[in-house]
């Protein structure tokens, strides 16, 4: 079936029309015109899957990498990489209208470099020996000798990883992490089951650039995890007077893109505005990617954090500052409930893919005047804002931060305040508009 793509939708596919009937295709452009094969009918939607190029839109251009199309690390290096962030701030407006009912204010768009930007990169190893990506949608493993997302120093370790697991292949599913520090260091996190992980591990701590290794062991009574050399990765985020370092458990969360954590860090901070907050509450604080530079700035912040470890490094943080901060253990859904007696001013909230969920309507409740949300689902944010703005707040400002390039994701933040959205502060001051 021929059909022209229109535009792209949530997950990065192009939408276009089968007899009147929507029809979404991975992997096409807007203005491609295409020939598909129907994968599936849904209700109300095609599935489609790209079988030839007619002619390509102007967006199009060639992939730079050769597995693209296979492995499932990128599905938008097909598309212009200036453009890509423009098509995730229609993407996002046009998701949370449709699944939300919200309008959102028209976003800034903030971007990087289009290549080698990923701090760390997850490789999975094979019984077999073999070392690579996922296919999309499944555990093949895609062998690739570079990856062109990645930070330069990461993708050069490929191949000498390729090799020791050539060599020492491990006995069970087995996944080879390497995360980059802000000083250069690289510690490589070892996951999986079998004995021989061990002797793999120890051929990978002494590539040159490895600066530690953390070798997590399947058991019965949970991962027994022994670590080598340095073990903790520096991580930076924006100061009131410069750069601060953090250093990080490398088994835990942080942002993919450490070039643009500063832009996101600072549109968090400027969509707090520039007059005195009052109490801030930090949900789903992590090990302190937002709350040390809050504190950094004379903020009263009270941080809240399932993970015990992720806490512990932000509260350590914090003190190495000289500041402090309150700190509370607990799912966030529990505490904020726990909570509702105290007023807070501002909420800031950077929650997983799966959203605020039932927080959202426990910050209905709390009433701050202003909430900042950081979301790197568009779905769920949809689902949330509607609860949100059904409870009293207004979008006043949307900004997305390109966080992924060459992929469907999408970073933003949101600034909703609750009565006149003309008394807060403007869109978020994240750094260039591109």
């Amino acid at each position: 079936m021929e059909l022209i793509i229109e535009k792209l939708v949530h997950r990065g596919a192009g939408l276009g029309r089968i007899d009147g009937r929507v029809c979404l295709v991975p992997r096409t452009a807007p203005g491609d015109r295409v020939r598909a094969r129907i994968v599936r009918e849904r209700p109300g939607w095609i599935e489609g899957e790209l079988d030839e190029l007619l002619s390509p839109g102007p967006d199009r251009v060639a992939p730079r990498c050769p597995v693209f199309g296979r492995c499932g690390g990128c599905q938008w290096q097909h598309l212009d990489a200036a453009r890509q962030p423009f098509l995730k701030a229609d993407i996002l407006a046009d998701t949370v209208r449709r699944l939300g009912h919200v309008e959102l204010p028209a976003p800034a768009v903030v971007s990087g470099p289009p290549w080698g930007w990923r701090g760390r990169i997850e490789l999975h190893a094979s019984p077999s020996g073999q070392l690579g990506f996922f296919e999309a949608g499944s555990h093949r493993i895609v062998d690739c000798a570079d990856c062109p997302i990645a930070l330069p120093r990461l993708s050069s370790l490929i191949p000498p990883l390729r090799e020791r697991v050539a060599r020492h292949p491990p006995a069970g599913s087995t996944t080879v992490e390497p995360v980059a520090g802000a000083d250069g260091s690289i510690v490589v996190v070892v996951r999986g089951c079998g004995s021989g992980l061990p002797v793999l591990a120890a051929q990978v701590r002494e590539l040159p650039g490895v600066s530690g290794v953390i070798l997590g062991v399947a058991q019965r009574a949970g991962t027994r995890w022994t670590t080598s050399g340095q073990v903790r990765v520096p991580w930076t985020v924006p100061g009131p007077e410069g750069p601060l370092t953090l250093q990080l458990d490398s088994r835990g969360f942080s942002q993919a893109n450490p070039g643009l954590n500063t832009a996101l860090v600072n549109a968090v901070v400027s969509a707090i505005g520039p007059e005195a907050p009052g109490q801030v509450l930090e949900l789903y604080a992590g090990a302190g990617n937002l709350t040390v530079p809050m504190a950094a700035r004379g903020l009263d912040v009270t941080a809240v954090e399932v993970n015990g470890p992720a806490l512990a490094d932000g509260r350590a943080a914090v003190r190495a500052l000289g500041r402090s901060a309150r700190f509370l253990p607990g799912r966030v859904e529990d505490v904020v409930r726990s909570l509702d007696r105290q007023r807070f001013d501002v909420v800031v909230a950077d929650p997983p893919r799966t959203g605020l969920g039932p927080v959202a309507a426990a910050l209905v409740a709390l009433a701050p005047r202003r909430l900042v949300l950081v979301s790197c689902e568009p779905s769920t944010l949809a689902r949330d804002l509607r609860v949100l703005t059904d409870g009293g707040f207004t979008v006043q400002a949307a900004t997305v931060i390109d966080m992924f390039p060459q992929t469907w994701h999408i970073e933003s933040v949101l600034t909703l305040t609750r009565g006149d959205p003309r008394d807060g502060p403007g869109r978020p001051d994240a750094g260039p508009v591109v």
